[in-house]
Protein backbone atom coordinates (compact mmCIF):
# COMPACT_ATOMS: atom_id res chain seq x y z
CA UNK A 1 0.00 0.00 0.00
CA UNK A 2 1.52 3.54 -1.09
CA UNK A 3 -1.15 6.80 -0.49
CA UNK A 4 -0.49 10.25 0.17
CA UNK A 5 -3.65 12.53 1.12
CA UNK A 6 -3.92 15.65 3.30
CA UNK A 7 -3.54 15.53 6.78
CA UNK A 8 -6.58 17.42 7.95
CA UNK A 9 -9.31 15.12 5.87
CA UNK A 10 -7.14 11.77 7.08
CA UNK A 11 -6.96 13.70 10.58
CA UNK A 12 -10.56 14.14 10.97
CA UNK A 13 -11.64 10.82 9.78
CA UNK A 14 -8.95 8.99 12.38
CA UNK A 15 -10.81 10.84 14.87
CA UNK A 16 -14.25 9.82 13.59
CA UNK A 17 -13.26 6.02 13.64
CA UNK A 18 -10.98 6.33 16.83
CA UNK A 19 -14.06 6.77 18.16
CA UNK A 20 -15.83 4.23 17.05
CA UNK A 21 -13.12 1.96 18.03
CA UNK A 22 -13.82 -1.36 20.73
CA UNK A 23 -11.69 -1.52 24.41
CA UNK A 24 -12.72 -5.33 24.27
CA UNK A 25 -9.48 -7.08 26.15
CA UNK A 26 -10.20 -10.16 24.80
CA UNK A 27 -10.94 -8.99 21.30
CA UNK A 28 -7.76 -6.60 20.60
CA UNK A 29 -8.09 -6.22 17.27
CA UNK A 30 -10.82 -3.69 18.00
CA UNK A 31 -8.93 -1.41 19.24
CA UNK A 32 -7.42 -0.97 15.76
CA UNK A 33 -8.46 0.76 12.63
CA UNK A 34 -8.38 -1.22 9.17
CA UNK A 35 -6.73 1.18 6.68
CA UNK A 36 -7.60 -0.08 2.89
CA UNK A 37 -7.05 1.45 -0.60
CA UNK A 38 -8.73 1.16 -3.60
CA UNK A 39 -8.98 3.19 -6.94
CA UNK A 40 -7.78 6.51 -5.46
CA UNK A 41 -9.64 6.43 -2.22
CA UNK A 42 -8.43 5.36 1.57
CA UNK A 43 -11.24 3.73 3.01
CA UNK A 44 -11.21 3.69 7.14
CA UNK A 45 -13.16 0.90 9.12
CA UNK A 46 -13.82 0.70 12.88
CA UNK A 47 -15.92 -1.49 15.05
CA UNK A 48 -16.80 -2.38 18.45
CA UNK A 49 -19.49 -4.95 17.14
CA UNK A 50 -22.04 -3.02 18.60
CA UNK A 51 -21.38 -0.16 16.36
CA UNK A 52 -19.44 0.18 12.87
CA UNK A 53 -17.94 3.14 10.96
CA UNK A 54 -16.60 3.33 7.08
CA UNK A 55 -14.83 6.56 5.71
CA UNK A 56 -13.77 7.28 2.43
CA UNK A 57 -11.29 10.48 1.64
CA UNK A 58 -9.60 10.60 -1.50
CA UNK A 59 -5.71 10.98 -2.63
CA UNK A 60 -3.23 9.27 -4.61
CA UNK A 61 -3.13 5.78 -4.58
CA UNK A 62 -0.08 4.08 -6.53
CA UNK A 63 -0.05 0.89 -4.52
CA UNK A 64 -3.46 -1.29 -3.17
CA UNK A 65 -3.41 -3.07 -0.07
CA UNK A 66 -4.48 -2.83 3.26
CA UNK A 67 -2.81 -2.11 6.94
CA UNK A 68 -4.18 -2.05 10.54
CA UNK A 69 -3.06 0.20 12.59
CA UNK A 70 -3.34 1.59 16.69
CA UNK A 71 -6.44 3.65 16.73
CA UNK A 72 -5.78 5.27 19.86
CA UNK A 73 -1.80 6.40 19.28
CA UNK A 74 -2.24 6.88 15.62
CA UNK A 75 -5.07 9.37 16.23
CA UNK A 76 -2.75 11.04 19.10
CA UNK A 77 0.13 11.20 16.32
CA UNK A 78 -2.33 13.00 13.71
CA UNK A 79 -3.35 15.88 15.89
CA UNK A 80 0.21 16.86 16.63
CA UNK A 81 0.85 17.03 13.11
CA UNK A 82 0.68 20.88 11.23
CA UNK A 83 2.06 19.52 8.03
CA UNK A 84 0.05 20.09 4.75
CA UNK A 85 0.21 16.08 3.42
CA UNK A 86 0.99 13.00 4.51
CA UNK A 87 2.42 9.57 2.50
CA UNK A 88 1.19 6.01 4.01
CA UNK A 89 3.53 3.55 2.61
CA UNK A 90 3.61 -0.17 3.32
CA UNK A 91 7.51 -1.62 3.50
CA UNK A 92 7.81 -5.17 4.79
CA UNK A 93 4.94 -5.32 6.80
CA UNK A 94 5.57 -2.36 8.91
CA UNK A 95 3.41 1.18 7.67
CA UNK A 96 5.84 4.23 7.08
CA UNK A 97 4.11 7.55 7.84
CA UNK A 98 5.86 10.03 6.29
CA UNK A 99 4.63 14.32 6.72
CA UNK A 100 7.74 17.11 6.09
CA UNK A 101 10.31 16.29 8.37
CA UNK A 102 8.76 13.22 10.41
CA UNK A 103 9.71 10.09 9.52
CA UNK A 104 7.87 7.36 11.84
CA UNK A 105 6.96 3.65 11.30
CA UNK A 106 4.22 1.65 13.06
CA UNK A 107 4.41 -2.22 13.18
CA UNK A 108 1.23 -4.01 11.50
CA UNK A 109 -1.45 -6.83 12.27
CA UNK A 110 -2.34 -9.55 9.84
CA UNK A 111 -5.85 -7.43 8.29
CA UNK A 112 -7.38 -10.33 7.62
CA UNK A 113 -7.65 -10.88 11.39
CA UNK A 114 -10.31 -7.58 11.09
CA UNK A 115 -13.98 -8.42 11.35
CA UNK A 116 -16.39 -7.72 8.43
CA UNK A 117 -18.22 -4.65 9.28
CA UNK A 118 -21.88 -5.24 7.36
CA UNK A 119 -24.21 -3.48 5.11
CA UNK A 120 -27.64 -3.40 4.70
CA UNK A 121 -29.80 -5.35 2.44
CA UNK A 122 -32.77 -3.75 2.65
CA UNK A 123 -34.12 -1.27 -0.03
CA UNK A 124 -35.97 0.64 2.38
CA UNK A 125 -35.24 4.02 3.01
CA UNK A 126 -35.73 7.40 4.46
CA UNK A 127 -33.65 10.67 3.35
CA UNK A 128 -33.65 13.90 4.57
CA UNK A 129 -31.44 16.92 4.79
CA UNK A 130 -28.71 16.71 6.98
CA UNK A 131 -28.92 19.75 8.49
CA UNK A 132 -32.48 18.90 9.15
CA UNK A 133 -31.47 15.49 10.95
CA UNK A 134 -28.83 17.49 12.96
CA UNK A 135 -31.10 19.99 14.43
CA UNK A 136 -33.38 16.70 15.61
CA UNK A 137 -30.63 14.58 17.19
CA UNK A 138 -29.41 18.56 18.72
CA UNK A 139 -32.76 18.60 20.34
CA UNK A 140 -33.63 14.95 21.72
CA UNK A 141 -30.20 13.74 22.39
CA UNK A 142 -30.06 15.19 26.04
CA UNK A 143 -33.15 13.58 27.10
CA UNK A 144 -32.07 10.30 26.44
CA UNK A 145 -31.17 8.24 29.30
CA UNK A 146 -28.05 7.35 29.79
CA UNK A 147 -27.71 4.46 32.75
CA UNK A 148 -31.30 3.78 32.55
CA UNK A 149 -32.11 -0.20 33.71
CA UNK A 150 -35.18 0.01 31.14
CA UNK A 151 -32.98 -0.29 27.99
CA UNK A 152 -35.37 1.70 25.76
CA UNK A 153 -34.87 4.45 27.38
CA UNK A 154 -31.18 4.19 26.24
CA UNK A 155 -31.99 5.37 22.89
CA UNK A 156 -33.74 7.36 20.62
CA UNK A 157 -36.84 6.51 19.12
CA UNK A 158 -37.77 6.43 15.42
CA UNK A 159 -41.29 6.66 14.84
CA UNK A 160 -42.31 6.22 11.16
CA UNK A 161 -45.84 7.36 10.67
CA UNK A 162 -48.07 6.88 7.34
CA UNK A 163 -51.08 9.30 7.22
CA UNK A 164 -52.59 8.70 3.56
CA UNK A 165 -49.81 9.23 1.29
CA UNK A 166 -48.01 11.54 3.83
CA UNK A 167 -45.44 10.30 6.34
CA UNK A 168 -44.06 12.25 9.33
CA UNK A 169 -40.65 11.12 11.29
CA UNK A 170 -40.95 11.34 14.99
CA UNK A 171 -37.62 11.11 17.33
CA UNK A 172 -38.28 11.50 20.92
CA UNK A 173 -36.11 10.43 24.03
CA UNK A 174 -36.57 10.62 27.91
CA UNK A 175 -35.10 9.37 30.76
CA UNK A 176 -38.89 8.78 32.27
CA UNK A 177 -38.03 12.79 34.06
CA UNK A 178 -38.40 14.68 31.00
CA UNK A 179 -39.43 13.70 26.99
CA UNK A 180 -38.50 15.29 24.11
CA UNK A 181 -40.34 14.73 20.45
CA UNK A 182 -39.18 16.31 17.20
CA UNK A 183 -41.42 15.53 14.61
CA UNK A 184 -40.15 15.75 10.68
CA UNK A 185 -42.84 16.93 8.39
CA UNK A 186 -43.63 14.78 5.27
CA UNK A 187 -42.37 18.34 2.74
CA UNK A 188 -38.78 17.36 4.67
CA UNK A 189 -38.43 13.85 4.00
CA UNK A 190 -38.45 11.36 1.43
CA UNK A 191 -38.92 7.49 1.76
CA UNK A 192 -40.23 4.76 -0.06
CA UNK A 193 -42.16 2.71 3.74
CA UNK A 194 -45.42 2.60 3.28
CA UNK A 195 -45.95 0.95 6.74
CA UNK A 196 -45.52 2.53 10.05
CA UNK A 197 -42.20 2.03 11.72
CA UNK A 198 -40.85 2.35 14.80
CA UNK A 199 -37.15 1.31 16.21
CA UNK A 200 -35.06 2.28 19.45
CA UNK A 201 -31.40 3.14 18.07
CA UNK A 202 -28.76 3.41 20.98
CA UNK A 203 -27.66 6.56 21.80
CA UNK A 204 -24.66 6.13 21.09
CA UNK A 205 -24.61 5.56 17.60
CA UNK A 206 -26.65 8.84 17.16
CA UNK A 207 -24.14 10.93 19.42
CA UNK A 208 -21.97 9.33 16.65
CA UNK A 209 -24.14 10.56 13.78
CA UNK A 210 -24.39 14.07 15.09
CA UNK A 211 -20.75 14.13 15.03
CA UNK A 212 -20.24 12.55 11.69
CA UNK A 213 -23.17 15.48 10.56
CA UNK A 214 -20.60 18.26 12.55
CA UNK A 215 -17.02 17.05 10.98
CA UNK A 216 -17.80 17.37 7.49
CA UNK A 217 -15.44 15.00 6.02
CA UNK A 218 -14.48 16.43 2.23
CA UNK A 219 -17.69 14.69 1.49
CA UNK A 220 -20.45 17.57 0.09
CA UNK A 221 -23.15 15.97 1.61
CA UNK A 222 -26.21 17.87 1.77
CA UNK A 223 -28.57 14.70 2.69
CA UNK A 224 -28.38 11.58 5.16
CA UNK A 225 -29.84 8.21 4.43
CA UNK A 226 -31.42 5.84 6.50
CA UNK A 227 -31.72 2.57 5.77
CA UNK A 228 -33.55 0.06 8.62
CA UNK A 229 -34.05 -3.22 9.03
CA UNK A 230 -35.06 -5.38 11.76
CA UNK A 231 -32.26 -5.74 14.21
CA UNK A 232 -29.85 -2.96 12.84
CA UNK A 233 -29.61 -0.01 11.12
CA UNK A 234 -27.40 1.98 8.43
CA UNK A 235 -26.92 5.92 8.25
CA UNK A 236 -25.56 6.76 5.09
CA UNK A 237 -23.60 10.10 3.56
CA UNK A 238 -22.48 9.86 0.34
CA UNK A 239 -18.28 9.20 1.62
CA UNK A 240 -19.38 7.88 5.47
CA UNK A 241 -21.36 4.83 6.70
CA UNK A 242 -22.41 4.02 10.00
CA UNK A 243 -24.15 0.59 10.68
CA UNK A 244 -25.59 -0.16 14.72
CA UNK A 245 -27.25 -2.68 16.12
CA UNK A 246 -30.75 -2.16 17.50
CA UNK A 247 -32.25 -1.90 21.15
CA UNK A 248 -34.55 -5.03 20.78
CA UNK A 249 -37.58 -3.51 23.38
CA UNK A 250 -40.55 -1.72 23.26
CA UNK A 251 -40.92 2.05 23.93
CA UNK A 252 -43.23 3.56 26.05
CA UNK A 253 -46.44 4.91 25.30
CA UNK A 254 -45.42 8.45 25.78
CA UNK A 255 -48.10 10.30 23.61
CA UNK A 256 -50.70 10.48 26.28
CA UNK A 257 -48.51 12.46 28.97
CA UNK A 258 -48.13 15.19 26.06
CA UNK A 259 -50.96 17.64 27.30
CA UNK A 260 -53.16 19.34 24.62
CA UNK A 261 -54.93 22.37 26.71
CA UNK A 262 -53.42 23.83 29.67
CA UNK A 263 -54.82 25.87 32.49
CA UNK A 264 -51.77 28.65 32.34
CA UNK A 265 -49.93 29.43 28.71
CA UNK A 266 -46.87 31.63 29.54
CA UNK A 267 -45.16 33.25 26.41
CA UNK A 268 -41.05 34.43 28.09
CA UNK A 269 -38.11 35.48 25.79
CA UNK A 270 -35.66 32.59 25.64
CA UNK A 271 -32.53 34.42 26.32
CA UNK A 272 -33.99 36.74 29.73
CA UNK A 273 -35.45 33.07 31.20
CA UNK A 274 -32.53 31.17 30.60
CA UNK A 275 -30.00 33.66 32.29
CA UNK A 276 -32.52 33.81 35.12
CA UNK A 277 -32.67 30.07 35.66
CA UNK A 278 -28.79 29.92 35.02
CA UNK A 279 -28.62 32.57 38.06
CA UNK A 280 -31.11 31.57 40.26
CA UNK A 281 -30.20 27.50 40.28
CA UNK A 282 -26.77 28.12 41.47
CA UNK A 283 -28.61 28.07 44.75
CA UNK A 284 -30.84 25.16 43.65
CA UNK A 285 -30.75 22.30 46.41
CA UNK A 286 -29.31 18.56 46.40
CA UNK A 287 -32.39 18.28 43.98
CA UNK A 288 -31.68 20.77 41.58
CA UNK A 289 -35.00 22.72 42.55
CA UNK A 290 -36.04 25.99 41.33
CA UNK A 291 -39.67 27.57 42.46
CA UNK A 292 -41.78 29.12 39.86
CA UNK A 293 -44.65 31.36 40.69
CA UNK A 294 -46.67 32.51 37.93
CA UNK A 295 -48.95 34.94 38.88
CA UNK A 296 -51.11 35.86 35.80
CA UNK A 297 -52.94 38.93 37.75
CA UNK A 298 -49.67 41.05 37.75
CA UNK A 299 -48.53 39.25 34.86
CA UNK A 300 -44.91 38.29 36.81
CA UNK A 301 -42.97 35.62 37.44
CA UNK A 302 -41.15 34.70 40.46
CA UNK A 303 -38.02 32.24 40.07
CA UNK A 304 -36.05 31.18 43.66
CA UNK A 305 -34.04 28.90 44.96
CA UNK A 306 -32.46 28.51 48.37
CA UNK A 307 -29.70 26.16 49.88
CA UNK A 308 -28.67 26.73 53.08
CA UNK A 309 -25.38 26.22 52.77
CA UNK A 310 -24.85 28.50 50.27
CA UNK A 311 -28.06 31.41 50.57
CA UNK A 312 -30.50 31.94 48.15
CA UNK A 313 -31.13 33.93 44.97
CA UNK A 314 -34.39 35.62 43.60
CA UNK A 315 -35.64 37.33 40.56
CA UNK A 316 -38.74 38.30 38.77
CA UNK A 317 -39.83 38.06 35.03
CA UNK A 318 -42.23 40.22 32.70
CA UNK A 319 -43.96 37.47 30.52
CA UNK A 320 -44.95 38.42 27.03
CA UNK A 321 -48.21 36.78 27.34
CA UNK A 322 -49.38 35.06 30.15
CA UNK A 323 -52.99 33.74 31.19
CA UNK A 324 -54.60 31.70 33.73
CA UNK A 325 -54.39 31.10 37.54
CA UNK A 326 -51.78 31.98 40.26
CA UNK A 327 -49.44 28.36 40.27
CA UNK A 328 -46.33 27.74 42.38
CA UNK A 329 -44.38 25.18 40.78
CA UNK A 330 -40.54 23.53 41.02
CA UNK A 331 -38.65 22.28 38.09
CA UNK A 332 -35.15 20.56 37.71
CA UNK A 333 -33.28 23.53 36.63
CA UNK A 334 -30.92 21.70 34.68
CA UNK A 335 -33.29 19.47 32.80
CA UNK A 336 -34.77 22.99 32.30
CA UNK A 337 -31.87 24.54 30.60
CA UNK A 338 -31.71 21.28 28.75
CA UNK A 339 -34.94 22.23 27.39
CA UNK A 340 -34.49 25.97 26.67
CA UNK A 341 -31.47 24.84 24.71
CA UNK A 342 -32.61 22.70 22.33
CA UNK A 343 -35.53 25.31 21.21
CA UNK A 344 -34.67 27.77 18.25
CA UNK A 345 -36.81 30.16 18.60
CA UNK A 346 -36.13 33.77 20.50
CA UNK A 347 -39.76 33.29 22.28
CA UNK A 348 -40.95 30.36 24.26
CA UNK A 349 -44.23 28.98 25.16
CA UNK A 350 -45.04 27.47 28.47
CA UNK A 351 -47.83 25.04 29.07
CA UNK A 352 -48.71 24.08 32.80
CA UNK A 353 -51.47 22.70 34.48
CA UNK A 354 -51.06 21.58 38.19
CA UNK A 355 -48.56 22.03 40.38
CA UNK A 356 -48.07 17.61 40.12
CA UNK A 357 -48.72 17.99 36.30
CA UNK A 358 -45.89 17.89 33.63
CA UNK A 359 -45.35 21.02 31.86
CA UNK A 360 -44.74 21.73 28.55
CA UNK A 361 -41.70 23.95 26.62
CA UNK A 362 -41.91 24.32 23.01
CA UNK A 363 -40.98 27.64 20.54
CA UNK A 364 -43.55 30.35 20.43
CA UNK A 365 -44.55 29.84 16.87
CA UNK A 366 -42.81 26.26 16.15
CA UNK A 367 -44.63 23.09 17.26
CA UNK A 368 -42.08 20.74 15.75
CA UNK A 369 -40.52 20.36 18.85
CA UNK A 370 -41.88 19.69 22.22
CA UNK A 371 -40.15 19.16 25.76
CA UNK A 372 -42.42 18.09 28.52
CA UNK A 373 -40.71 18.14 31.80
CA UNK A 374 -42.04 16.41 34.85
CA UNK A 375 -41.99 18.96 38.25
CA UNK A 376 -40.29 18.01 41.51
CA UNK A 377 -42.57 17.10 44.37
CA UNK A 378 -40.95 19.52 47.60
Amino acid sequence: MKFTTLVDNFKKAVNLAEKITGKNLTLPILSNILLKTNKNKLHLLATDLEIGIELIITGKVENEGKFIIPAKTFSTFLNNLSEEKILLEEIKGALSVKSGNYNTTFQGINPEEFPIIPETKTEKYIEMEKRDFEEALEQVIPSVGYTSPKPELNGVLFKLENSGNKNILKLVGTDSFRLAEKIISSQKIKTNIKDDLEIIIPLRAAQEVLRIIQEEIEDGATTVKISPESNQIQFLLKNVRLISRLINAEYPKYSSIIPSVFENQIILDKKELTEAVKIVGLFSGKINDVKFDFNPVKKQIIIEAEDPSLGKSRTSLLPADMSGNQLKISFNYRFLLDGLNSIKEDEVLIGLNKEINPGLIRGKSDSSFSYILMPIKV
